[in-house]
């Protein structure tokens, strides 16, 4: 199997995770799939300095995390970030759950769903989004406790 062929079926295999770790941050499906694009992108044209294929779904992870925070910064004078309307992408997801998650702030937003939806442990996290495990497993805690709030009004 080449290289080209491999690169997308590690594409395909990550996708989904790929495209929840862009929305929560930028929570908005358009500009979600454009962060989503262009780290595939870029990825591609780097494929060959990956050294361990093992190491591909966090090194697509960081990039995907780069290329929102990105837009983010470019969207930021034409739009408010509470301004974007969310909405799930999959049917899977529990449709008022994810409304309520999405209520969340964005540094417990992205933890929770990185952590719940896309089951990336904590220490991945803290990688991907260069900050400590311990700020990881604090703002788990806190996302949890506005969740549990949240759910219980």
């Amino acid at each position: 199997m080449n290289s080209k062929e491999q690169f997308g079926q590690l594409v395909m295999k990550y996708k989904e995770s790929l495209f929840f770790t862009a929305k929560s941050i930028l929570r908005n499906d358009t500009d979600a799939e454009d962060a989503v694009c262009s780290a595939i992108m870029k990825a591609f044209e780097n494929f060959s300095q990956l050294r361990e294929q093992q190491y591909f779904k966090s090194w697509i992870t960081r990039i995907v995390i780069n290329e929102a925070y990105a837009i983010c910064r470019k969207n930021k004078n034409l739009q408010s970030m509470e301004e974007m309307t969310t909405e799930p992408a999959y049917s899977d997801y529990h449709d008022e759950m994810w409304e309520i998650v999405n209520t969340l702030d964005e540094e417990f937003r992205t933890v929770i769903i990185m952590f719940y939806y896309n089951d990336i442990p904590i220490n991945e996290i803290a990688e991907y989004l260069d900050i400590a495990p311990g700020t990881v497993k604090s703002r788990l805690n806190r996302g949890r406790k506005k969740l549990k709030e949240l759910i219980t009004l």
